[in-house]
């Protein structure tokens, strides 16, 4: 069977309804495809018996073989674009975002503790720390923190990892104390980085699919680069006890609260409890931070939420699954524009701080 087939009857899991009922919601019924009653039908009998339905295996395409009863699944460890200029735009739209809400990019307490510790001077007597930004991207955040050296009584030296150097920025443009490498985060770092870094900075880690329930891979591999007394940051969007982000609105916006209710579910469940992780993977201290956006952001966030999904619809799924739910973005989105209603997501930012302990 096709993978859109297999996307057609995940998504109908992941909503609890029918593809009929999901084509009639937001397509019109002469446009709904002609394998919609075998779709149907498959969808009656996987979903009370094989169908996948923990996070590893509803974020990877499963299909099953036309002469087979095993699921062959097919790994997307990443849930975004890494090559295409609107992706790295909208990394940069959401980093001075959430710059904009948290008035920081390192946690006030990260650096308060730092700063009573032993640790290297610079020639001038500013206390020097060396940063590591895992999965960094497009090095936004790492640009911004190398130019905060010589502020505070603080110097930085910054050092970017990714697993793909797609979206670095050009090396002859890098100022002399940031670099950037490619790296694995779910794999043991090379020993020589091993005890290295003051601080690592992980952000964003819910849209790698291959960490699936655990991110105690990439945990480990924080605590390896950290020197004793080290801190680990993990920033990601907040959510409530369902995995939802808060909404804000005027009147009852149906759409907008089944893009919530489908994403929501879509994303792993160790978001809730990062700190709870934390702690579990060796670092003591572990406490999270949640910050409140102003109102007049609240436009630019729901616009970037609005990006994001976009993004994530148009890698992550094939047709006709793809186009429906670019149809059902593009209805929900007409709440948020409509006067009446102006639903708007409201993403709070959320740090979740916690150190190595002294000594390992």
């Amino acid at each position: 069977m096709s993978r859109s087939r297999w996307s057609i009857c995940l998504f109908c899991l992941i909503r609890r309804t029918t593809p009929r009922t999901l084509y009639q919601q937001f397509l019109p019924e002469s446009e709904a495809p002609a394998a919609l009653n075998s779709v149907h039908n498959l969808v009656e009998l996987d979903t009370t018996t094989r169908f996948p339905r923990t996070y590893p295996e509803l974020v990877t395409m499963s299909i099953r073989e036309e002469n087979s009863d095993e699921f062959q699944k097919t790994e997307v460890p990443y849930a975004l674009d890494r090559t295409g200029y609107a992706a790295s735009g909208r990394l940069a739209f959401q980093h001075y975002l959430w710059k904009d809400v948290t008035g920081s990019l390192i946690h006030p307490d990260i650096l308060a503790d730092l700063r009573t510790l032993p640790t290297v001077h610079a020639a001038d007597g500013d206390v020097q720390l060396n940063v590591a930004d895992v999965g960094t991207g497009t090095g936004a955040w790492a640009l911004d923190v190398a130019r905060l050296s010589g502020t505070q009584g603080l110097k930085f030296n910054v050092h970017g990892f990714d697993i793909s150097d797609d979206q670095f920025p050009p090396r002859h443009l890098l100022p002399q104390n940031v670099q950037f490498s490619v790296s694995d985060a779910l794999a043991p770092p090379p020993g020589a980085l091993h005890g290295t870094f003051d601080i690592v900075h992980i952000a964003h880690f819910a849209c790698v699919r291959a960490l699936g329930e655990d991110p105690s891979p990439a945990m480990k591999h924080a605590i390896a680069l950290l020197k004793p007394g080290g801190w680990i940051q993990w920033d990601e969007w907040a959510r409530d006890e369902t995995g939802k982000v808060a909404m804000v609105r005027l009147a009852p916006s149906p759409r907008c609260d089944w893009a919530l209710d489908v994403s929501s579910k879509i994303f792993p469940r160790w978001l809730l409890d990062i700190a709870g992780h934390l702690s579990n993977n060796g670092f003591e201290d572990a406490a999270r931070h949640d910050f409140e956006p102003r109102n007049d952001l609240l436009p630019g966030l729901t616009l970037m939420w609005y990006l994001t999904a976009d993004e994530v619809v148009r890698f992550g799924f094939e047709e006709p699954t793809k186009s429906m739910f670019l149809d059902a973005l593009s209805a929900a989105y007409a709440e948020t524009r409509d006067d009446s209603i102006r639903a708007m997501f409201k993403l709070c930012p959320s740090s979740v701080i916690g150190k190595k302990p002294a000594g390992v």
